[in-house]
């Protein structure tokens, strides 16, 4: 191609870019206007955002349009299609978006489908505007390439400003938790000072919360990670580590799923500003979890006060044994282990004979036979409203000796 012929197609070139720009400058509004009208769909505030900065906008437009259109006539990009950089206000504009999107709970998926959406309808106008300009197919083929381009560096943006809110939120979420937590087990939290920062936590105030033990002082590691629920705040008081639950219905079941097979007390249900008197009953049902006095896996407190009751202090549990159980030192090993298991059961069900015996899969006959023996041994004091309760002290609610 001689010099003239290529300085006349430069011309053609230029004069169709020149052109493509007025068009597209003149149908920019339109253009944002068509797009905002299918992001709407996931982002409602989109239309009222570009009615408020159509100025802005159309001012973007003669920074945008210009960089759009000289990817296409670029030599050195003949194989290569590039993305104009996106105006500072489309950038604040994509990752507020983002932003929003993570502020109203909802995810990317269907805002990045909009963005595609939205090319195609952009795409519309300036491919029918490249026509009118009299683009070659080259280069309404790298404009078009350039536009989806465009439309990956807008998906990254908003992509970036999701996840910076949600990084954000969390992080201060996170403190914020802490903190409330902090205030929840301190000595005297004041209650407008709970309320003010579980505010600022998002966290919703209950009625009564219970604190779990998961890990007392002295404890070895858990070996798992139970499941924490959202609404659950985590707790560290030295080497002690649990949660504050909010007590609210159905917490037993969630609370049986969350633990595993970790072990586990749950404190009784107290006031919010009481939380600290929910921890150290759970410390004190912890050592009797771990005498073997309550179950061995997981541990509602309200559920075995009585025990823990009698149990608070060996020392006097174990006087009470040795006072009540004492006529039986005179009987042998044996026979003594059957009469405390008979007369266990007896006490546990009023004097039943039927449910004694089913307990202890014997017949009826050996129940009273057994029962007998027991008043040959203990004499009138079954018969003693008083001594039959400290016998019930020892035996139902204390492990008795030897098992």
């Amino acid at each position: 191609m001689t010099e003239r012929a290529r300085l006349s197609v430069a011309h053609a070139r230029n004069a169709q870019s020149q052109a493509l720009e007025r068009l597209l400058t003149e149908q920019f509004n339109a253009i944002m206007l068509d797009v905002s009208a299918e992001l709407d769909i996931v982002w409602p505030a989109c239309l009222a955002f570009a009615d408020q900065h159509g100025t802005q906008l159309s001012n973007a437009a003669d920074r945008v349009i210009p960089r759009l259109v000289g990817t296409i006539d670029d030599d050195a990009l003949e194989h290569t299609a590039v993305s104009p950089e996106l105006d500072p206000l489309l950038v604040a504009m994509f990752e507020q978006l983002g932003r929003t999107q993570f502020q109203q709970g909802r995810d990317l998926n269907g805002l990045l489908t909009a963005y595609q959406s939205g090319a195609q309808v952009a795409w519309e106008h300036i491919s029918r505007a490249a026509i009118e300009a009299q683009l070659d197919s080259r280069r309404v083929s790298r404009l078009a390439q350039t536009l989806f381009m465009l439309t990956h560096d807008i998906s990254a943006r908003t992509t970036d400003g999701y996840v910076r809110e949600q990084s954000e939120r969390g992080l201060v979420s996170h403190r914020a938790r802490g903190e409330l937590s902090g205030l929840l087990m301190s000595s005297l939290p004041d209650r407008n000072g709970v309320l003010l920062a579980a505010d600022r936590a998002g966290w919703a105030v209950p009625d009564q919360l219970a604190f779990v033990l998961l890990r007392d002082d002295g404890e070895p590691p858990l070996r798992t990670s139970p499941r924490l629920d959202p609404e659950w705040l985590v707790v560290h008081v030295d080497d002690v580590v649990g949660w504050l639950v909010p007590w609210v219905a159905g917490i037993r079941s969630r609370l049986e799923r969350a633990v595993g097979d970790t072990s586990a007390v749950i404190g009784p249900p107290v006031p919010i500003t009481d939380a600290r008197r929910s921890m150290r009953v759970a410390r004190i049902a912890r050592r009797l979890q771990v005498g073997g006095a309550l179950p061995d896996r997981l541990v509602f407190v309200p559920d075995h006060l009585d025990t823990m009751l009698v149990h608070r202090n060996p020392d006097l549990l174990a006087a009470l044994r040795d006072r009540v159980l004492a006529p039986l030192d005179r009987v042998p090993e044996g026979t003594r282990d059957r009469l405390v298991e008979t007369l266990t059961s007896w006490l546990r069900h009023f004097g039943s004979r039927a449910a004694v015996a089913a307990e202890l899969h014997i017949h009826p006959q050996t129940v009273r036979y057994r029962m007998d023996q027991v008043r040959q041994v203990f004499g009138d004091v079954l018969d003693d409203p008083e001594q039959r309760e400290q016998l019930f002290l020892a035996l139902v609610w204390g492990s008795p000796p030897g098992r």
